[in-house]
């Protein structure tokens, strides 16, 4: 996708959701930020498929602006691409919690296995014992 494309495709998303400044403004920042990360040695669709895609993002300014009573707050967007976006807390929790739960799961198979185990390691033990014993005898 150029970027031409993907402003193109932004501003569609946009228009009629936001305010016409609010449009133009987006646009300009998503336009910036695309030729500056290209002057640091990327290429346009590097940095356009690093941003995601244009409805996402459309979505997302659409969203936030909405909660802010349709004022555009640049600073929100100032440093933020598409993908930092995404990591958003909850999610991390998210993952933490699952990671959790796989551990737990892991732990009682571990114990569950150890229960089972356990009584047959004992009566291998006592049996091996008594061989013993009675080859000790024996001699």
């Amino acid at each position: 996708m150029t970027r031409a494309e993907f402003l193109e495709e932004l501003r569609l998303a946009l228009q009629g959701n936001i305010s016409q400044a609010g449009v133009n403004e987006n646009l300009r920042y998503y336009e910036n930020y695309i030729i500056e990360e290209s002057r640091k040695g990327q290429t346009e669709e590097e940095v356009i498929r690093r941003l995601g895609n244009p409805r996402l993002i459309a979505k997302t300014i659409i969203d936030t602006s909405s909660h802010a009573g349709n004022a555009y707050d640049e600073s929100y967007y100032e440093h933020q691409t598409q993908e930092e976006t995404v990591k958003t807390p909850w999610k991390h929790r998210l993952l933490i919690v699952l990671y959790g739960l796989i551990f737990l799961l892991i732990l009682i198979f571990v114990a569950k296995v150890m229960i089972f185990l356990l009584p047959v390691v004992l009566v291998i033990g006592v049996v091996v014992l008594i061989v013993q014993l009675i080859l000790n005898m024996r001699r």
